[in-house]
């Protein structure tokens, strides 16, 4: 048993929901080509529109399962705080940075607390304990660049985020497609015309190389800086 079971399990998941996509477009791949008078309702475009759906609901639902998952993983750990990196440390005290926006006196000493937190890190003893509850990597919007990138500021992980040179334009690609399949902005049938099986196929791989790299620096973070 690794010592992120958890985390682990989440990506496994995310990963078997865009294999078994991948599949599903190399099978609409090999079905007789149906375009222009031959399929004047779209029905095949439609099936490739549902691609852009599928992969963002994958992130979507990885980005919202995961604070759990390492919350678990961490907590089972047992370890104090000063293990953990400063910025989850500021993800976890978001009740008190919270109280640090006003002028007032109040939130002098909230500034004052959370700098004397921050200088004493190292020496904090304290166990760390669920903190699934203040931890987000999800705020409702669809997933993009920004949550990984919150992902790696929060675990102070090394090197870059990305695992190709336009994983930023792949992210903001299934992004911006789903938001207009979902919105109406554009017909989903324009949407899957304008794309082909084998390039919606690369698309999903490319994801999936993705999620690998991210879990990969993740568990290389367990071992190197939790371990146990």
């Amino acid at each position: 048993m690794t010592a992120c079971g958890a985390v682990e399990q989440v990506f496994t998941e995310a990963v078997a929901r865009l294999a078994r996509e991948r599949r599903r477009l190399q099978a609409l791949a090999k079905t007789p080509a149906l375009g222009g008078a031959f399929d004047p309702d779209g029905h095949a475009a439609m099936g490739r529109a549902l691609s852009y759906v599928v992969m963002g609901g994958v992130l979507e639902r990885l980005m919202r399962d995961l604070p759990r998952a390492l919350a678990t993983d961490i907590s089972a750990l047992k370890l104090p705080r000063s293990k953990l990196p400063l910025g989850l440390v500021a993800a976890l005290e978001a009740s008190a940075f919270r109280r640090c926006g006003e002028d007032s006196v109040h939130s002098l000493l909230a500034r004052a607390a959370v700098l004397r937190g921050a200088l004493f890190h190292q020496s904090d003893s304290r166990t760390v304990e669920d903190f699934s509850g203040a931890l987000r990597l999800a705020d409702g919007s669809t997933v993009g660049q920004k949550n990984f990138e919150a992902l790696w500021v929060i675990l102070d992980l090394p090197g870059e985020w990305r695992n190709a040179p336009n994983d930023v334009f792949l992210l903001k690609e299934i992004k911006e497609k789903r938001n207009d399949i979902a919105h109406w902005e554009d017909d989903p049938v324009d949407v899957g015309r304008s794309k082909r099986p084998s390039a919606l196929i690369e698309m999903v791989e490319q994801v999936i190389s993705l999620l690998d790299h991210v879990f990969l620096n993740v568990c290389y973070w367990f071992e190197e800086h939790l371990g146990r």
